[in-house]
């Protein structure tokens, strides 16, 4: 089964347009967002959540692969008899629209959430909560955003790092021509940012305060890939063992192509935290240019 609608936000003037769906196996993505607009420029052909892998203190318990689909999504409180949540509120002076669902697997707990914010910021949130197995444990959870700035060519990924020169796109802006994987550096202030060469309009990725690192069992951060259809897998990508996207990564041309980028968040959770404790990790993607 599945459920699905579109928006236009806010009503009679919109900031935001694009469509939404949860569906079941064997599409186990969670909430996916397409053909996204903001202002009427295109920003994602679909952004979604397609593999969520949990990793224990010296392989305790697991490791698991656990999917979000509808079949493990509930209605909640907040939205009574819809497995999708959409509503909107205010913060900080700004409106937003929020897009979730709840989902069990097993003891886990775990919200799937878009933010989308009337100045343009997107905020991609999982949080979880509850133990499977009464070990420190991680969750890695791995976004997929097929950005199409202005529409699917020309567009480009750039890193920030405080030591890099000036190339032509700001000073510590260095453009990627090759597809690659990428490691999060907190102290040179490690940022992305995607970026549409002819208009300017972009979107930077910043990582959230909690969002970890890589580590041998989850080697990236961020994957650069230029777009190919057959390599969307719609949440079957990789396993419990190893995410897979390394064997995407051969060289290809990416500078003014049509990208794929895939960015993780490794969400630590102490067992003696207890499992009552929610906790979140996810990107912000801020705006850049001239919306």
């Amino acid at each position: 089964m599945s459920e699905s609608g579109q928006v236009s936000w806010p009503e009679g003037q919109p900031l935001w347009t694009f469509d939404w769906r949860l569906a079941d196996a064997p599409d186990e993505e969670g909430i996916v967002i397409s053909r996204a607009a903001y202002r009427g420029h295109q920003v994602f052909a679909k952004a979604s959540l397609p593999s969520l892998r949990v990793q224990y203190d010296g392989d305790a318990c697991g490791p698991y692969k656990d999917p979000l689909n509808y079949d493990n999504s509930h209605p909640t409180r907040h939205c009574p008899g819809r497995r999708v949540c959409v509503y909107s509120y205010s913060g900080g002076g700004q409106r937003a629209l929020s897009v979730d669902s709840y989902h069990t697997i097993g003891a886990y707990r775990l919200t799937h959430r878009w933010v989308f914010w009337s100045n343009g910021v997107v905020m991609p949130r999982l949080f979880s909560a509850g133990l499977q197995c009464r070990f420190d444990h991680r969750h890695h959870a791995y976004w997929r955003f097929d950005f199409d700035i202005d529409g699917p060519p020309r567009d480009l990924l750039l890193e920030y790092n405080s030591y890099g020169g000036d190339e032509g796109w700001g000073r510590g802006w260095h453009p990627f021509r090759r597809e690659t994987r990428r490691v999060k550096n907190a102290p040179s202030r490690r940022a992305w940012a995607t970026v549409d060469m002819d208009s300017g309009r972009g979107y930077y990725l910043l990582p959230g305060p909690n969002d970890g690192k890589a580590d041998a069992f989850s080697t990236g951060d961020l994957w650069l890939l230029r777009y190919h259809a057959a390599e969307d897998r719609h949440g079957r990508q990789g396993s419990a063992a190893g995410d897979g996207l390394d064997a995407y990564v051969n060289g290809e041309d990416v500078y003014g192509q049509d990208l794929v980028v895939w960015y993780c968040g490794h969400l630590f959770h102490r067992v003696s935290g207890g499992g009552d404790e929610w906790h979140a990790i996810g990107p912000d993607l801020v705006p850049v240019g001239p919306w």
